[in-house]
């Protein structure tokens, strides 16, 4: 995961540097170039994993974007509209062709955000005060991991056919930086390390797991790819909350929850890169395939209190569902 992060930055700083030092001698290549550097970055910024370098990282690369096709407007000469050889001809057919895809794929990714039609729900926050990042979410593969497992040809569909709306929340802090570097074993370093876990609504317990041990990051527990769990039934649908932290679950099948009851801790048990939360809806599976239903869209993170039904940071969004690199306050 952190060298397809490395990957992005690097690809974005490729292309901006392109732009400002060495772009094609003619207007249409330049603009072209222009126009593809655009949708490069719309694209990267739609579909990365900004959780290392931090978020906040992809609105910069647009400004540097910006800053590089500036510098170009006032320092390039004039040149003519259109290329004076194959080579440049044919410069001028790859850029129109990146620019084209890279817009396409933005187009898509921008409508995956948007709300499908058929049965949703509305979860309250499901974790304790803090500023969190939703690091998967949205209804296709290129911006949420999870939205391929309701595909049969998957070899998880059987198991969690019902993740295909599953969101993945993390905690950052103040600098938008989720943890202390890059990759720490040791748990306490990562921001949402010891996070109560809320219910997300009021329902009853019907699966609960609590053995399972916590993983070093790196390392995953593919055995067992929920690891620490409960599955939470309200009102029809089946709410799974996964990853917890072992040894500290509250709660026990029968036990009928209240929203905003403290559950467990968040962990790194189970299938889990790192410390994070996985939370997600469906309708109920089968006893041998419970988590394995069709998968249902939250709608919006509800309140849990008064006190909590605003997002009071200047940088928080309140998308129609939980998207992708969208950040919360509660």
């Amino acid at each position: 995961m952190m060298l397809i992060c490395a990957l992005q930055t690097v690809l974005l700083l490729v292309v901006i540097l392109w732009l400002a030092i060495l772009p094609p001698r003619n207007r249409a290549g330049f603009w072209l170039l222009v126009l593809a550097a655009a949708f490069v970055t719309l694209m990267a910024a739609l579909q990365g994993i900004w959780v290392f370098p931090p978020w906040w990282v992809r609105y910069l690369m647009a400004l540097l974007l910006v800053g590089a096709v500036t510098f170009r407007l006032i320092r390039a000469p004039v040149r003519p509209w259109l290329p004076s050889g194959l080579l440049g001809w044919l410069c001028l057919v790859i850029l129109g062709g990146i620019a084209g895809w890279t817009g396409a794929q933005s187009w898509t990714d921008l409508m995956d955000r948007q709300i499908p039609a058929g049965s949703s729900i509305a979860l309250a926050w499901p974790l304790g005060p803090g500023i969190y990042l939703v690091a998967n979410g949205g209804a296709a593969p290129p911006i949420n991991a999870h939205a391929a497992l309701p595909d049969p040809a998957q070899p998880l569909h059987a198991g969690f056919g019902g993740s295909g709306y599953g969101v993945d929340l993390i905690a950052v802090n103040g600098w938008g930086l989720r943890a202390s570097s890059m990759m720490p074993a040791d748990p306490a370093r990562y921001a949402i390390f010891g996070t109560p876990v809320l219910a997300p609504c009021a329902g009853e317990v019907v699966l609960a797991e609590g053995t399972r041990p916590d993983m070093t990051v790196p390392e995953i527990d593919e055995r067992h790819p929920a690891g620490n769990h409960i599955l939470l039934r309200c009102d029809g649908f089946d709410i799974l909350l996964a990853h917890f932290r072992q040894g500290s679950l509250r709660v026990a099948v029968g036990d009928i929850l209240a929203v905003g009851q403290q559950i467990v801790e968040v962990g790194n048990s189970g299938e889990s890169a790192e410390w994070h939360l996985h939370i997600h809806a469906q309708m109920p599976g089968t006893p041998d395939a419970p988590y394995s239903g069709t998968p249902v869209p939250n709608t919006a993170w509800g309140p849990l209190s008064g006190s909590q039904r605003s997002c009071r940071d200047r940088w928080s969004r309140r998308p129609d569902q939980p998207m992708k690199e969208t950040l919360w306050k509660f």
